[in-house]
C-alpha cells in the first residue's frame, strides 16, 4: 500500500508534539501511580481503570495524529480506542473484577503502543532541521516506548498465565520496571521470571539505548547542516 494512503504529512495535527510530549508525560506518571485492575486490585480500582484507560488511548490517538496519520486509519484507530473504553466501562457495569477488563484491553493497548513510537520517528526522520517539534517529538517518542512495554508486559502475564515477576504484583510496578529497563538504571527489585518476558525486558533495553544514540546523531546532523548552509 502506497505511504500517501497510510499518512497524511499536511494534517492540521502533524507536528504537535509538545502536546504530545505534555500528555505521555503525563501518562507515564498515571500509570507509575495508579494500579489499573491489576491482580491485586480491588472492586475500588473501576473507576482508576476507566480513567486511565480514556487517558492512555487519547494519548496514543493524539500521537498518530502528530505523525501525520491518515483520516483512513485515524478511523480505524479511533475503533480501537473506543473498543478498550468499551470494554473498561462494560466490565465495571457488570460488576466484574477489574483484572478482567485490563486483560482483556492489553493486548489492544500494546498494538497501539508499539505503532504509535514507529509513526512518530517516521515523521521526525522527514523534518530537515531541528525545532522544537523535532526536540520535542524525539523525547515523546521515547517515552511512548516504556508505555508500549509496559502493556506488553502485562500481555505476556495474561497469556502465559504466570505471573511476570514470578508473584502477583500491582501494574503501577510493571510501569516501574519498564523505566528501569529502558534507562538501564536496573535496581534489582524485580525481574522478568518467564523466558518470554526476559527477551522482551532485553529487547526494550537495547532499544532504549540504540534509540537515543541513533537520534543523537540524526538531531547533531541537522544542526550542523543547518550551520552550513547559512
Amino acid at each position: 500500500m502506497p505511504e500517501k494512503r497510510i499518512f497524511d504529512d499536511s494534517g492540521p495535527f502533524v507536528d504537535r508534539f509538545g502536546i504530545l510530549l505534555v500528555m505521555t508525560a503525563g501518562t507515564t506518571a498515571l500509570l507509575a501511580l495508579v494500579d489499573v485492575g491489576g491482580p491485586l486490585g480491588g472492586r475500588g480500582t473501576e473507576l482508576a481503570t476507566t480513567a486511565t484507560a480514556v487517558v492512555v488511548g487519547a494519548t496514543l490517538l493524539v500521537a498518530l495524529r502528530s505523525a501525520g496519520l491518515s483520516r483512513r486509519w485515524q478511523r480505524a484507530t479511533d475503533l480501537a480506542v473506543a473498543t478498550v473504553v468499551a470494554l473498561v466501562v462494560g466490565g465495571s457495569l457488570v460488576d466484574l473484577p477489574g483484572n478482567v477488563s485490563a486483560d482483556a484491553t492489553s493486548p489492544i493497548l500494546a498494538l497501539l503502543g508499539m505503532l504509535a513510537p514507529i509513526v512518530v520517528v517516521r515523521r521526525l526522520l522527514r523534518h530537515r532541521s531541528v525545532g522544537m517539534p523535532t526536540l520535542t517529538g524525539a523525547v515523546a517518542a521515547y517515552l511512548l516506548i516504556p508505555l508500549a512495554f509496559y502493556y506488553a508486559f502485562l500481555t505476556v502475564e495474561q497469556l502465559s498465565g504466570t505471573p511476570f515477576f514470578g508473584s502477583d504484583q500491582p501494574t503501577t510496578v510493571f510501569m516501574y520496571f519498564s523505566l528501569t529497563t529502558i534507562t538501564t538504571i536496573g535496581y534489582g527489585e524485580f525481574a522478568a521470571v518467564t523466558p518470554l518476558g526476559r527477551l522482551l525486558a532485553v529487547g526494550e533495553g537495547v532499544v532504549g539505548q540504540l534509540y537515543l544514540v541513533t537520534f543523537v546523531a540524526f538531531i547533531i546532523g541537522l544542526a550542523t547542516a543547518r550551520v552550513s548552509d547559512r
